[in-house]
């Protein structure tokens, strides 16, 4: 008896994921937030919730209102926290609403969003 078996689809992320040679998925960090005590926006807490270096990272912000920021950093060390707000953005407050993503070397996707929301 012939058996007609066929192999199951692969699914675009899938094979997106499987070309770029991804381990993981998603970038392993975490992303808080807090009312800048200068009154300048928000400020960002992005954490490497994991024990490997993060290399090229990327936390993007875009405003409400479609505007968007990037901060850059080359590494982030094992469980390392630096904060980003309106100092590393070139003086740009980060607005209540916006959504923050979070990219890196090695991994497929974006982290996040996150909402940044009112305290």
């Amino acid at each position: 008896m012939k058996l007609n078996v066929r192999p199951p689809l692969l699914g675009s992320f899938t094979v997106l994921a499987l070309l770029l040679g991804a381990c993981a998925v998603t970038p392993p960090v975490s992303v808080s937030y807090r009312e800048s005590i200068a009154g300048q926006g928000m400020i960002l807490s992005v954490t490497n919730t994991s024990a490997e270096y993060l290399h090229e990272v990327i936390v993007r912000i875009q405003s409400p209102q479609g505007e968007v920021k990037e901060h850059y950093l080359p590494t982030l060390e094992p469980h390392e926290s630096v904060n980003v707000g309106w100092l590393k953005l070139d003086g740009w407050p980060i607005p209540e609403g916006s959504e923050v993503t979070v990219s890196c070397k090695g991994y497929a996707l974006d982290s996040g969003p996150w909402k940044v929301a009112p305290p």
